[in-house]
């Protein structure tokens, strides 16, 4: 008779964290090595992001029509290019940051270089692509508007932040026609340039790779941004409550509660996230369970931490008939009651810790997945070791230490609600 194996505990080896080269004109680049699939990842942030915009969706657009035309690149060129050498190339605006991220053949990474470099450099921004990108950027929203669940988050944030801060906007489709080719240059002029420019690379790169990236963006100075952290930003003014916002002829609403939650630089942040998954983090989760599985109100129901930044909002998503969204709501607060009342069993704890080891290990997997773990830690002020100080707390957090966090967190009169559908 044959033995089964034993059941070990699973074992997550900590990351090994990204090597900074500093550039001549003084650009970081963090260099993550690793494998020999002869495929590299390439990424530029810019900071600044939404938070700095002077005008609702400048950001956006800025990235957007970064390859629109270049130097002597018109747009076609740039396609062609990019089709020609098998690339794919990735541009957009996050709270804080503007990101454009290249993904290639190790092979065709130095000839790719030089359009990217005119790309982020020497940007057109030509009328007549502006005037398209923004046609088809208004169709695109017009058509989010009646999704319930869009709609919700965009007044959650409205919530979050507060009417003064850029990110507490609600956009609306006039924004789009108001957007202009000195807008865009305004706005690139501020953020976009070496002072305020950071680089990671990964995967499979050289010596040569590395001389290109230094050749076309840390030789001399460019552009005329120094620094996005100089920017003054109103700070983030949470209005707690609820509030409905109503779309016509709609089967069901979407339902957001939570609220403007720690820094992830502070000590509860990572013991919050563990308590989050527990909470509505996978499909035993209970929320799920109660929500969903007993008494079937919703599909889906999730909770988890939005970054924005350093900054994080705790927010439980959910979408359900309309006539079950008063239920629904008052089952959420029970599932918090109970965490903040009753104790938590280790056996719960065991699962979702077992939960968050497997999904780290597919979060692990890869150069790329890695490299984006680190560029989120970099995006979020803390240093790389943050990553795998989260390891560690996943293995060590307990069952007590969770309960204390719901009850100093889980407070009823500070959550935010929003109800959006007929």
């Amino acid at each position: 008779m044959h033995t089964p194996p034993s059941i070990e505990p699973m074992r997550l080896q900590h990351l090994a964290l990204p090597r900074l080269v500093t550039l001549p004109n003084g650009v970081p680049l963090y260099r993550l090595d690793g494998g020999n699939s002869g495929v590299v990842r390439f990424d530029i942030l810019i900071g600044g992001g939404y938070s700095v915009q002077q005008k609702p969706l400048q950001a956006m657009f800025v990235n957007r029509m970064l390859r629109e035309g270049a130097g002597h690149y018109s747009a076609a060129d740039i396609s062609r290019l990019l089709d020609h050498y098998g690339a794919w190339v990735d541009m957009y605006s996050s709270q804080n940051c503007n990101h454009l991220t290249l993904c290639a053949m190790s092979k065709h990474f130095v000839p790719l270089l030089e359009v990217l470099a005119s790309m982020l450099k020497e940007p057109t921004f030509p009328r007549e692509n502006l005037s398209t990108v923004r046609s088809n950027n208004k169709s695109y929203f017009t058509v989010n508007s009646r999704k319930v669940d869009v709609v919700s988050q965009r007044h959650f944030e409205h919530s979050l932040w507060g009417d003064a801060h850029p990110l507490g906007h609600v956009v609306v489709a006039s924004d789009y026609d108001a957007i202009t080719r000195e807008d865009l240059i305004s706005y690139y002029d501020k953020v976009y340039g070496s002072g305020n420019c950071t680089l990671f690379i990964s995967g499979t790169v050289d010596d040569a790779m590395l001389n290109a990236v230094s050749l076309h963006f840390g030789e001399q100075a460019w552009g005329t941004a120094t620094s996005a952290a100089t920017i003054a930003v109103e700070p983030p003014v949470p209005v707690p409550g609820r509030r409905k916002v109503l779309i016509e002829e709609t089967m069901q609403s979407a339902v957001k509660i939570g609220f403007m939650a720690m820094d992830t630089s502070h000590p509860d942040y990572h013991k919050f996230r563990f308590l989050c998954v527990l909470l509505g983090g996978y499909f035993g989760s209970r929320l799920m369970s109660n929500i969903r599985e007993e008494n079937g109100y919703t599909y889906h129901i999730a909770s988890e931490m939005d970054a924005y930044g350093h900054r994080n909002a705790f927010m439980i998503s959910s979408e359900a008939a309309n006539e079950y969204v008063t239920p629904l709501i008052e089952e959420v607060y029970r599932e918090l009651e109970r965490l903040c009342t009753e104790p938590i069993p280790m056996s719960e704890v065991e699962l979702v810790r077992n939960y968050i080891m497997g999904e780290l290990c597919r979060e692990y997997e890869g150069m790329s997945a890695k490299s984006e773990v680190f560029i989120n830690a970099w995006l979020s002020g803390v240093g790389f070791e943050d990553v795998n100080a989260y390891l560690d707390t996943v293995l060590s957090v307990t069952p007590d230490e969770l309960q204390h966090l719901a009850r100093r967190y889980f407070v009823k009169e500070n959550m935010i609600e929003i109800i959006a559908g007929a």
